[in-house]
């Protein structure tokens, strides 16, 4: 009896809270204001015109991802466990496609279903350090999919001028009503597909090194209102 209870809310829980985190992300994204910050031209090219590319950001980014600009035509990497699942049915609602797999666990699954979105011309989004961390660590998967596919890597960085940071592996970010949003999009960051594994391992620390750079930069225009200049990053 205990395990048709556990079942029973389990199906419940999966069925029903979906709904309630897409009305959350619908209703926070009508109250505030986003800005968009960094390489944007280069972003909004590879919209236009429907090239693929591989978009990265940190797992305690995620919440606000679904109402980025560029989210058209995307598939997002989800992992295995219920939490995926949960991810997959909430995007699915704002119409994006997802494949299984993580960075680390199934990675092979996910390496096939990365290829394989790319080449049929879809954007591929995941979290680098997800689904459990380390936090704001750069897993070596994320390098292998831009080097196999040729596909360039765009990280994005997400925060809000008023949130809540929970303390959770990850620092979840939920920003609050009426705050200001914030995305900052990194320049393509390129894999050749002929470097050796010490140069990808290299350049794992590279892109990690660049995320982490953009966060601190995007926190301090978010806590004072200075951006500290305009390049690229």
């Amino acid at each position: 009896m205990d395990t048709f209870w556990k079942r029973l809310r389990n199906r419940l829980t999966i069925s029903f809270l979906p709904y309630v985190g897409y009305v959350v992300i619908k209703v926070l994204s009508w109250t505030m204001r986003f800005e968009e910050k960094g390489d944007v031209g280069t972003i909004a090219s590879y919209d236009r015109e429907g090239r693929p590319f591989i978009s990265v950001f940190w797992h305690g980014h995620m919440l606000m991802m679904p109402v980025s600009s560029y989210r058209r035509n995307a598939k997002v990497m989800v992992s295995r466990h219920r939490d995926g699942e949960l991810i997959s049915r909430i995007i699915r609602l704002f119409g994006l496609g997802s494949f299984r797999g993580s960075t680390t666990r199934g990675a092979l699954s996910a390496m096939r279903g990365g290829l394989k979105a790319l080449a049929d011309g879809y954007k591929v989004v995941l979290t680098p350090d997800g689904p459990k961390g380390p936090r704001h660590t750069v897993q070596l998967g994320v390098i292998e999919l831009a080097r196999q596919s040729g596909a360039p890597i765009i990280p994005v960085i997400f925060s809000a001028t008023k949130k809540k940071v929970f303390s959770s592996w990850d620092r979840f970010i939920f920003p609050y009503p009426f705050s200001k949003g914030v995305f900052f999009y990194g320049s393509p960051f390129w894999v050749p597909r002929e470097v050796g594994k010490e140069e990808r391992e290299i350049m794992r620390r590279q892109l990690e090194a660049k995320m982490r750079q953009m966060t601190g930069k995007v926190e301090h225009y978010c806590e004072t209102g200075v951006w500290e200049d305009d390049e690229r990053a």
